[in-house]
């Protein structure tokens, strides 16, 4: 005789707890977490109940588990280990202060280099269009708790993010975060390499940023709006034409010479001149085509995303885990698609 139907969901629902948790060891295998704890020199001196290599399986699980508490989440990770034969260190149930001590012991800068490691194999990976390796840039905003540190690190109860991927399958590639103040722009692309085209959402590169990306053999593409005059130096000949800007408050300064595609109601502009290289046509469709920031949280289906952390180092911590967990999902995802 079979069991109730209440009793069958619970026991689905167990299993595709294990299931995820399982995905996510097999995403991030024990011996890349624990380089990582070691890289960044966290690793516990003494046995523990929640030990290093526990917690950042623990931050990755948060965002598998949006809405549970603390404790819920930890009794689905350590059931999900215990499921794949994993270690888990002590038999004990931690309370949540306890787990929020771990967590501040742990910090940010592991999930960080977790994710890097991921992001650097992504990079071997790259979209290619006409000879350029071509990079995706958006961002967004995360709420934080209006606390008194985060608000001092921030000047908000927000954190901003700026984000590179690849144009090909959306893998993250770079990320930047801080305050809404911070130029996240030129801390992201002083990383971009020569022959990379970066398509960016509508925001106007500086003139000093423009020319720091190009004397690195790099390019831009962005939308700007029609309303702001971009004056026609010369026709070419798919009918965009040759502009320039000017930096802001420094009329000695040298201007930049871009290249203006009407797009619609908008201006797409970039640095690449040549419409020969670059037609008009297929930088309009690569923009169109553009990898955009609500991808994370379409793939963490997570809706409005409000963070736990009530301190700075807690809000990085849950972000790298955040985007390490995209990253596994946009593997999965690009795997299954090939």
């Amino acid at each position: 005789m079979g069991g109730s139907p209440r009793a069958s969901k619970a026991a689905r629902g167990q299993l595709s707890d294990r299931i995820a948790i399982g995905m996510l060891i097999a995403a991030f295998p024990p011996r890349e977490v624990d380089a990582a704890i070691d890289a960044v020199g966290v690793r516990e001196q003494r046995s523990r109940a929640l030990p290093a290599r526990t917690m950042v399986y623990f931050a990755l699980a948060m965002w598998l588990f949006g809405g549970a508490g603390y404790n819920s989440v930890l009794t689905k990770l350590t059931t999900g280990m215990g499921w794949t034969g994993m270690a888990k260190g002590k038999h004990a149930a931690p309370g949540t202060g306890s787990i929020t001590k771990a967590r501040r012991r742990l910090g940010p800068e592991v999930m960080r280099t977790l994710f890097q490691l991921h992001a650097a194999a992504r990079r071997d990976l790259p979209y290619r269009w006409r000879g350029l390796t071509v990079r995706s840039l958006d961002g967004g905003t995360v709420d934080v708790p209006d606390t008194a540190a985060n608000l001092l690190a921030f000047n908000a109860a927000e954190v901003r993010m700026l984000v590179l991927a690849s144009q090909r399958d959306g893998a993250l590639v770079d990320v930047a975060m801080g305050a809404a103040d911070d130029d996240l722009h030129s801390r992201l692309l002083s990383t971009v390499p020569a022959e990379t085209l970066v398509v960016a959402s509508p925001a106007a590169p500086s003139v000093e940023l423009l020319r720091s990306v190009g004397k690195r053999g790099a390019y831009l593409l962005w939308r700007q709006s029609a309303a702001i005059e971009l004056p026609c130096l010369r026709v070419l000949p798919d009918n965009s034409y040759v502009s320039r800007l000017l930096p802001d408050g420094d009329p000695t300064s040298r201007s930049v010479e871009i290249r203006v595609v009407a797009a619609g109601r908008d201006h797409l502009v970039t640095t690449l001149l040549d419409p020969g290289r670059a037609p008009a046509a297929e930088l309009v469709s690569l923009h169109r085509g553009r990898w955009r920031f609500e991808a994370v949280f379409d793939a963490l289906e997570t809706g409005p995303v409000a963070l736990r952390s009530q301190d700075p180092r807690g809000v990085a911590q849950e972000l790298w885990a955040m985007f390490c967990v995209y990253q596994a999902i946009q593997g999965l995802r690009s795997d299954r698609d090939r």
